[in-house]
Parts: C-alpha cells; sequence; structure tokens
C-alpha cells in the first residue's frame, strides 16, 4: 500500500496562497495528496481537477472533498500523462526533497523525493506544463532551499517562464518558497 501526503508546513504555505475569489476559473491541483490544495480552491469557488500518481491518494482526497461538501474531479495521472484540458490556475506542491536529504530525513517514499537533485519531478512537470495552462494561465508551487531556489529559477527562465517568490516560511531544516509563475508570453502580449 503507497502512502498519502498528508498536509505539513509546505501543503500550508501554499493553501494561504491560493486566491480567494477563484470563481468561473479552471484549476488543477497537481499530486494532490490528501487532498487539501484543491479543496481549498473549490472552495474558493474553482472549478477543480485534482490529480495523483497513486490510487491510495485519491481515494483520501476523494473522501477529505465529500466530507467538506465540495466538488471535484479526480484523474489518476502521473503529472500531465492523463490530462487534456487547459487550466486558469496549475497548484502544485511536487516531491522535492534529493534523494541523499531525503534518505537521512525521511526515508525511502516516492511522496517525498525530487530524485537525486530533488528537482527531477519538476523538471518533468516544467517541460509539460505550458501546454495544459489557459492564454494567461498561472501555477502557484512550493519548493524548498533543498531543491535549490536559484537552479529552479533558472529552470523556469529556460522554459520562457518568469518566477517570484510570493512568501518564504523557515522550517527546522529548510526554508519553504511559494513560487507564482507565469509564462512570458502572457506577460507581455
Amino acid at each position: 500500500m503507497e502512502e498519502v501526503y498528508e498536509p505539513r508546513e509546505d501543503s500550508y504555505l501554499l493553501q494561504e496562497c491560493i486566491p480567494q475569489n477563484l470563481k468561473g476559473k479552471k484549476i488543477l491541483d497537481m499530486g494532490t495528496g490528501s487532498g487539501i490544495l484543491a479543496i481549498t480552491a473549490a472552495k474558493n469557488g474553482g472549478d477543480v481537477t485534482a490529480v495523483d500518481i497513486s490510487p491510495e491518494a485519491l481515494k483520501a482526497a476523494e473522501k477529505n472533498a465529500k466530507r467538506q461538501n465540495v466538488k471535484i474531479k479526480f484523474i489518476l495521472s502521473d503529472l500531465f500523462e492523463n490530462i487534456a484540458e487547459k487550466y486558469d490556475l496549475i497548484i502544485f506542491n511536487p516531491p522535492y526533497v534529493p534523494e541523499n536529504e531525503f534518505d537521512e530525513k525521511v526515508g525511502t517514499s516516492r511522496i517525498y523525493s525530487g530524485g537525486k537533485s530533488g528537482r527531477e519531478v519538476l523538471e518533468r512537470f516544467i517541460k509539460d506544463v505550458k501546454r495544459f495552462l489557459s492564454e494567461n494561465g498561472e501555477i502557484l508551487i512550493v519548493i524548498s532551499s533543498l531543491t535549490g531556489e536559484k537552479e529552479t529559477f533558472e529552470l523556469f527562465r529556460k522554459a520562457s517562464f518568469e518566477a517570484r517568490i510570493v512568501v518564504r516560511e523557515k522550517v527546522p531544516w529548510e526554508e519553504l518558497l511559494v513560487l507564482y509563475v507565469q509564462h512570458r508570453a502572457a506577460l507581455y502580449p
């Protein structure tokens, strides 16, 4: 049985950054885990789709959404593999702990591991995300100082995105950063 990522500091920090009024907006919660971010977006009026690679996570998120009385569409998918639509906002709390840090701090689990650099999942996400953003689509994503702030900004820059830090928070073994990201074409029509 796979694990389900339960909300922690990174989830709560990203949750605080979700816009209050999402009425009329299509939202994708990538890697939904327990569904906390999808539920928040739905409560804020968004038309929400929640995606996860784990069937157990989707079951947990669906159960949590029913408890909160919100309507969310759930899709089993490895990142964008089973996604066909475009979204106004994509929210992502990716696995970002580098394997060496990851093994020492939290043990072996794909819900935490971002690969050797901590950016492997993020690199795959950035490579494909533009195809799934609406014309003025936005991304809210949380990263860690363990992931490499400078390297992450460079990944977005190379893919023609502009990223800025919305909020930073120091936690015991890392600093968490929520990034607001938009494609340059949307910024400079």
